[in-house]
C-alpha cells in the first residue's frame, strides 16, 4: 500500500505539471504565422503560378507553397478550413459561391486571366540522325481529324471537355476528331498521352502547352466558340500569412505579367 500511496502521489503531481505547463503554453492561434504564402489554384495554372512565385521569392525571399485542384473542390477544402491564403479559381459561379460563403475576404477578388483552348502536337524527337520534322504540320487539323488520334478531355469530365466539344462542332470537326479520339478527364492526362506519343495531337490549355518545352500549338480552337476561359484571386477569409495581399498586389507587377505571358497567359486589365 504505501507504494501504491506513492504512485498516486506522484501521478497526481504529474497531471499537476502537465496542467501548469498547458495554462503557461500560448494557444496555436497565438503563434506566428509563417510568412510563406499558400495558394491554391486550377492545375494547369500550376506552371504558371510556381514560375511568378519563384519570382516573388527572388525579391522577397518568401517562399510561395502551390498546391492544386479544380476550383469546386479547393472551395471544399477552404470551407473545411485547408491552410490557404490565396485563391485562384476559374469561373463566375465558384466566385460567386466563394463570396456567399464567406470564403474569401470581402473585397479582395479580382480577375486576372484568360486562358484559351489550342490543339497541341510534339516538336521532332532528338535522335542520333538529327531532327524529325513535326508529324502534323501547323494549321491542318481539319486534314488530320480522324486520320490520327487526339487526345481530349470527355465532356462529362470537366468543362475544358465540354468547350473543347462545342468549339470543335462550330468548326464542322467534332464527328472526325470524336472518331479517332482518346478520353480522358483533364487537360493533364491529355498533356501526359501526348508527351508519351500515345497520340498524335491533344486539346489542351494554352499553359499546358507553355509548360511543356516539347509541345507546340497546331492550332487555336475559335475564342468566340466557347465561353471564356476566365480566373480571379482573393485573398482567403482565414488566411494566416502576413504577405497574402502583397503576394496578389505583386501578381499585378510588370515582371509578374511579363512571365505570365510566358507561360500561356492572357493578362486582363
Amino acid at each position: 500500500m504505501p507504494d501504491m500511496t506513492r504512485v498516486t502521489i506522484a501521478t497526481i503531481a504529474l497531471v499537476a505539471v502537465v496542467a501548469r505547463l498547458g495554462a503557461a503554453s500560448p494557444a496555436p492561434a497565438a503563434y506566428p504565422a509563417a510568412p510563406d504564402v499558400v495558394v491554391f489554384c486550377e492545375p494547369t495554372l500550376q506552371h504558371a503560378v510556381r514560375d511568378v512565385g519563384a519570382l516573388w521569392r527572388s525579391e522577397t525571399g518568401i517562399h510561395v507553397r502551390v498546391f492544386t485542384s479544380p476550383t469546386w473542390a479547393l472551395l471544399q477544402q477552404v470551407a473545411h478550413h485547408a491552410r490557404d491564403d490565396v485563391l485562384i479559381g476559374e469561373g463566375d459561379g465558384e466566385a460567386h459561391i466563394a463570396a456567399v460563403q464567406n470564403l474569401i475576404e470581402g473585397g479582395s477578388q479580382q480577375t486576372l486571366w484568360r486562358n484559351r483552348l489550342v490543339v497541341a502536337a510534339r516538336r521532332g524527337d532528338r535522335q542520333s540522325g538529327g531532327v524529325n520534322p513535326p508529324a502534323v504540320a501547323s494549321g491542318q487539323l481539319p486534314t488530320v481529324a480522324g486520320k490520327q488520334p487526339i487526345a481530349i478531355v470527355d465532356a462529362w469530365a470537366a468543362t475544358a471537355g465540354a468547350d473543347s466539344e462545342k468549339a470543335l462542332q462550330s468548326l464542322g470537326l467534332w464527328q472526325a476528331v470524336s472518331s479517332k479520339s482518346i478520353g480522358v478527364v483533364g487537360t493533364a492526362d491529355a498533356a501526359f498521352l501526348l508527351a508519351q506519343g500515345k497520340v498524335q495531337l491533344a486539346v489542351v490549355y494554352a499553359t499546358d502547352v507553355a509548360a511543356n518545352p516539347v509541345f507546340r500549338i497546331t492550332d487555336r480552337l475559335p475564342a468566340a466558340s466557347y465561353p471564356p476561359i476566365v480566373y480571379w484571386v482573393a485573398q482567403t477569409a482565414h488566411a494566416l500569412s502576413p504577405n497574402a495581399a502583397k503576394f496578389i498586389t505583386f501578381l499585378h507587377g510588370a515582371e509578374a505579367q511579363e512571365r505570365l505571358r510566358a507561360d500561356g497567359l492572357e493578362v486582363l486589365p
